[in-house]
């Protein structure tokens, strides 16, 4: 009696897939947000369930200089919270924006930390918000207040194994017995929004100036590894970066904070640290050059879990010599290959030109493998080549680039390298257009392969200024969609014991990827979720406790490929 309504669901989520909104038209992009009269700057984006997209974004108006805004895109790139967006806060801001923080939650939640004027300084506040907007911590958020500090900026966020949120920000005051100008408070969250941190954690000491902050969460347990920057000199200053390792209670596990590297890292630069699955973490560092101090360069590092150095205290030169300056760039983990990848941008020594270079690591040793000089991927051009992000597809990795249509304006392309860092796209010139409209662009984004293709977001100034997205497939295709390659026929989910109280689903993924498991009633109605990383041969726990007795679809995508299977709860 119950089959027709399922097949009905099926129907009519098919039918609602094939209204997609990606666009194929790398004249056009999918427009987020862009109101004429009205700025919308400082995009960031989060994987959301089921290759969904979160973005979120300040939006000025007159009351208030800024309000933020938040928008869940769904595979097809429709989004879910209202044309406009979901309007998570409308208090006070300043005249400026600054950095702050978006992450997904292990159960597709996001979390989003941004800073405010609400108490009269300017001070940070946290928001939790569902699939379905409603916004889990209240309308206003948890406020981040730190006794010591007159002002707090630029918040960043950590979730634990265990979905806790870790939160730190740059905290500014006066000096005093225990702390210089600058410190970094830490926050303890639990998934109800409860401080789990009775004691105030701060990273701070007596005249020295702390900022920057950076999570990397340690599989297993509650611990998270803490990557910052401390600031030294007048002026501009030096800035060199430090990590330590904090457990469940927030207590210090490493003897001493590490330095990543003896290399230091320019006034503005904010490293972010790539998890390397382990409880440690890669991150590039853009410091000077060894015999040309004038020369921009480009150095990788890795901390394992217990703070030790396998690359040395230094790290890796990604690239050798001084015939150019080597200014930004990205890492990307390739854990299926147990492989270090590297983009980095090449310019001329007075920066008039620029293209950029690929280069492989040993992730044992840091060693460089496509010889000292890398692999050239786009030619230092006048043209004004830069990468702006790169991740692995599991066939090769796509790295989007910008090229200079003028002084202020660009457009926005791909390209593809396969693991022996040759040209991989099927075209003839291996490069294909994401946004051919000459606009100024900035804040570039780009999620993990997932469900077919890559989405990518940015600010864009083609009307004033507004948040674009744009999609490209493994094979070049713009606008890939799952409903655009037909119907996938599901695959039969392994669910065992069943029927069981507690069973456990057994998959194989063919690379990493972030797993979401739903499960839903005859009705279709959506009444459990649970997310995790995995890799190769994966057991997941159907941890559904809260369902009383019956008959469930529990259903998940691998790699694209729909999973599916029917669970009978005793």
């Amino acid at each position: 009696m119950k089959q027709p309504v399922l097949l009905l669901l099926a129907a009519t989520l098919s039918t609602f897939s094939a209204s997609a909104q990606w666009s194929a038209n790398s004249a056009q992009n999918l427009t987020i947000r862009d109101v004429a009269g009205t700025r919308e700057e400082v995009p960031r984006i989060s994987p959301a369930p089921n290759g969904g997209t979160w973005v979120s974004w300040f939006e000025t108006v007159a009351t208030t200089n800024y309000q933020m805004r938040l928008q869940l895109l769904d595979v097809n790139g429709r989004p879910q919270l209202g044309a406009a967006g979901l309007l998570v806060s409308n208090q006070p801001q300043g005249t400026a924006t600054f950095r702050y923080d978006l992450k997904t939650d292990n159960l597709g939640n996001t979390i989003l930390a941004f800073q405010d004027t609400r108490t009269g300084g300017t001070q940070c506040v946290v928001y939790k918000i569902s699939p379905t907007g409603q916004q889990l911590w209240g309308a206003t958020g948890i406020q981040l207040l730190d006794a010591a500090a007159t002002s707090g900026l630029s918040p960043a966020i950590g979730i634990t194994t265990g979905n806790n949120v870790v939160i730190g920000w740059n905290a500014s005051g006066t000096a005093s017995a225990t702390r210089g100008t600058r410190a970094v408070p830490l926050v303890k969250l639990s998934a109800a929004g409860i401080p789990l941190w009775t004691t105030p954690l701060a990273i701070e000491a007596p005249a020295r100036r702390f900022s920057r902050p950076s999570f990397v969460a340690v599989p297993g347990s509650e611990d998270v590894v803490v990557q910052y920057v401390e600031e030294t000199g007048s002026g501009l200053g030096i800035s060199t970066v430090y990590a330590q390792r904090y457990n469940a209670s927030g207590v210090a596990v490493w003897a001493a904070p590490v330095r990543v590297s003896d290399k230091t890292i320019g006034f503005a630069a904010l490293p972010e640290p790539v998890a390397d699955g382990s409880g440690g973490f890669y991150v590039l560092l853009g410091s000077g050059n060894p015999a040309n101090a004038n020369l921009g360069d480009m150095y990788a590092q890795r901390i394992l879990a217990d703070g030790s150095q396998p690359w040395g205290t230094t790290g890796t030169e990604v690239l050798a010599g001084t015939a150019t300056a080597r200014i930004g760039g990205v890492l990307q983990y390739v854990a299926a290959r147990g492989e270090v990848w590297v983009v980095v941008n090449e310019l001329n020594s007075n920066q008039s030109t620029s293209g950029f270079t690929v280069q492989r690591l040993s992730p044992a040793t840091g060693a460089v493998q496509l010889t000292t000089g890398g692999v050239p991927v786009q030619a230092i051009s006048a043209a004004y080549y830069s990468a702006q992000t790169m991740r692995d597809t599991g066939t090769g990795l796509i790295i989007t680039y910008t090229e200079n249509t003028s002084a202020v304006t660009q457009t926005l392309s791909a390209t593809k390298v396969d693991y022996q860092a040759q040209s991989a796209f099927p075209t003839g010139s291996g490069n294909i257009m994401l946004s051919s409209v000459a606009s100024e662009k900035q804040d570039y984004a780009t999620l993990p392969y997932t469900n077919g293709h890559l989405v990518t977001v940015w600010a864009d100034q083609r009307v004033d200024s507004g948040i674009y997205a744009q999609t490209i497939g493994d094979n070049g295709a713009l606008g890939t969609l799952l409903a655009s390659r037909g119907a996938v026929a599901a695959q039969p989910l392994e669910i065992s014991p069943n029927p069981g109280v507690a069973p456990a689903l057994r998959l194989t993924l063919p690379y990493p990827q972030r797993l979401t498991v739903q499960v839903r009633d005859l009705t279709g109605r959506l009444v459990h979720q649970q997310a995790m990383p995995a890799a190769g041969e994966t057991t997941v726990p159907l941890d559904a406790s809260e369902l009383t007795a019956g008959v469930y679809l529990v259903e998940t995508t691998v790699a694209g490929q729909p999973w599916r299977g029917r669970w009978v709860k005793p």
